[in-house]
């Protein structure tokens, strides 16, 4: 994948992102460089599937730790580390649900 246009689902990410939304990823940037504390990545977990967190922060051996804005967030609380190769992009672009 190079980018990958995905519906968030859920609001663990709101206000920033709310459940609708869509986001542009990209793995472009992971070619050259691991991600940053702040950014905002796609990743895979083998229990939880594919989330969408923010890189809150990251350890000496490069895994992350990542969060939710949401205190019932399900994310590093509550499975641990990132590990870089679980990484499928970092966001790019955000394009809002159409309110109704």
């Amino acid at each position: 994948m190079i980018l990958k246009f995905l519906r968030v689902r859920g609001a663990s990410l709101a206000p920033l992102l709310k459940d609708g939304d869509f986001v542009l990823a990209s793995r472009l940037p992971l070619w050259f460089r691991p991600p940053r504390t702040g950014e905002i990545v796609v990743f895979t977990h083998p229990a939880y599937g594919r989330l969408i967190k923010r890189v809150a922060q990251i350890l000496p051996n490069g895994s992350l730790i990542v969060r939710g804005t949401d205190i019932d967030s399900v994310d590093s609380r509550t499975f641990g580390a990132v590990q870089p190769h679980q990484v499928e992009g970092v966001v790019i672009a955000r394009i809002a649900r159409p309110e109704r």
